[in-house]
């Protein structure tokens, strides 16, 4: 009897390559829905208070410098977590209460280690895939139940597919030069940050970049 063959078990990281890789078109990533003039939004992010992932960012974003890509800030580095709602659409009442569930929620989630790396991309972005999932995905679950205590179940999630971005698109251009640009860098050395805590930010647009300031920030175990 002839032994099936073992099926190789596609990571996350693995996917993210084969979506960005098959891309034909990057679009420009400040062309999203909502975004006028003066606006900002809520959110939950992660940081990292990291030198050696600074440095990595910094390294890769002065390979890839091209004109359609406009580079994070060293400082602006982050993790998206649940988006909460636009500030012109919750009050700052709903928010402390949003904070508040967190603190239930996230009550039994433990502190872990974040593996960041190798580089991809999705078609706004360059972008550093990140595992494990299983942990960031329970936090992010954690999160939306929060929301959702306060403001309801409100439209159906998005895929969540963590990443840590370090370069947005400002244009249309085809992918295929910028895929084999980024191919070069997907053998650099991961870098392992911590995740200790989650921030819940008021995030604001400035000069095709975001910036942010934290409101409260939420410890884990």
């Amino acid at each position: 009897m002839t032994a099936e063959p073992v099926q190789a078990r596609t990571t996350p990281q693995d996917e993210d390559w084969r979506r960005f890789s098959a891309l034909s078109r990057m679009a420009n990533h400040w062309d999203r829905p909502g975004w006028t003039d003066g606006r900002q939004a809520y959110y939950w992010y992660l940081t990292f208070d990291s030198p050696a992932l600074r440095d990595l960012a910094v390294s890769c974003q002065r390979r890839l410098d091209l004109p359609f890509l406009d580079p994070v800030p060293p400082f602006g580095i982050h993790l998206t977590m649940p988006r909460i709602g636009w500030s012109d659409e919750v009050s700052p009442a709903e928010v402390q209460r949003i904070a508040e569930a967190a603190v239930a929620e996230c009550s039994a989630v433990r502190r872990f280690d974040l593996g960041v790396g190798p580089l991809s991309g999705s078609a706004g972005a360059v972008r550093f895939s990140v595992t494990p999932w299983e942990q960031l995905v329970l936090l992010h679950d954690r999160l939306r139940g929060a929301v959702a205590s306060v403001l309801g179940p409100g439209r159906p999630a998005a895929e969540f597919r963590p990443h840590v971005g370090i370069a947005y698109c400002n244009r249309a251009v085809p992918a295929a030069p910028l895929v084999a640009r980024v191919a070069t860098l997907r053998a650099l050395p991961l870098v392992t940050v911590p995740v200790d805590r989650v921030e819940l930010v008021l995030v604001r647009r400035q000069e095709r970049a975001y910036a942010w300031t934290t409101l409260e920030s939420l410890m884990l175990r």
